[in-house]
């Protein structure tokens, strides 16, 4: 039996690549936001924009059944959307993206674990992703089941079964300079604990307005770097991984 691409091996393998090949920052380790002062910058202060990225396995569907295949063409892929009564995720990610913040959901163009092996070790992982923004998807219009189309062959995008088409889904071999595009006019954050920590208590009150959970949930920040916990906010409350993207 042929392995299948999980979200946790993807998560890993998907950050690796964007930390150690895109020079993106961890927030999980003590020194993530930590370096030498730059040539030319004034205080010292490394500046930077929060990405959040929540990884999604697809399924592959090659049948000539298979429900969507009218749209990209055989095979191809698709991931689901939790429905509304089942969990308010997707609406905590465009909330959590209204904030200003980089959020997607990234799925790979990948179905067997051995392809993603290669990916890795040829440092083709974000090439063969695909991210798409929350908010383009918008909130979902009923409690059916809802998922995300697309191909590696074709660069349509659609999120169905209203078959709507996401055009500012990035191929993630177009993923850098998309980022690059969508940061021009924004001002990039000073990454100070300050920072971190009001971007930990965004996330907390988006989940739980009520204060005695709030000061439950926040309590952390003073047992962690605020980086840290920052990090440990964004993958237990909203399930993603948090990285920042150096201005």
């Amino acid at each position: 039996m042929k392995r299948k691409v999980s979200e946790f091996s993807y998560g890993f393998v998907l950050t690796h690549e964007l930390v150690n090949a895109f020079g993106y920052l961890p927030t999980d380790v003590p020194q993530a936001a930590k370096r030498k002062k730059k040539t030319g910058e004034a205080d010292g202060v490394q500046r930077g924009y929060p990405l959040l990225l929540q990884f999604k396995a697809s399924e592959y569907m090659k049948r000539r059944n298979a429900g969507e295949s009218k749209l990209v063409g055989l095979p191809y892929f698709r991931f689901a959307i939790h429905r509304k009564t089942l969990s308010n995720q997707h609406q905590l990610l465009i909330e959590l993206e209204k904030k200003g913040n980089l959020v997607f959901y990234a799925t790979p163009k990948i179905h067997e674990a051995v392809n993603l092996n290669s990916a890795f070790f040829d440092h083709q992982v974000v090439a063969l992703s695909l991210f798409v923004s929350p908010r383009e998807i918008g909130e979902l219009p009923d409690n059916e089941s809802h998922c995300v189309v697309f191909s590696n062959r074709v660069e349509e995008v659609y999120f169905c079964p209203l078959q709507q088409k996401l055009n500012r889904a990035i191929q993630g071999e177009k993923f850098a300079d998309a980022i690059r595009r969508q940061l021009v006019d924004v001002e990039p954050a000073a990454l100070d604990d300050g920072f971190y920590h009001r971007l930990a208590s965004d996330m907390a009150s988006l989940v739980s307005p009520n204060r005695r959970i709030f000061d439950e949930l926040t309590r952390g920040k003073f047992q962690m770097s605020a980086a840290m916990f920052a990090g440990y906010l964004a993958r237990t409350l909203f399930d993603c991984n948090l990285l920042i993207i150096p201005a």
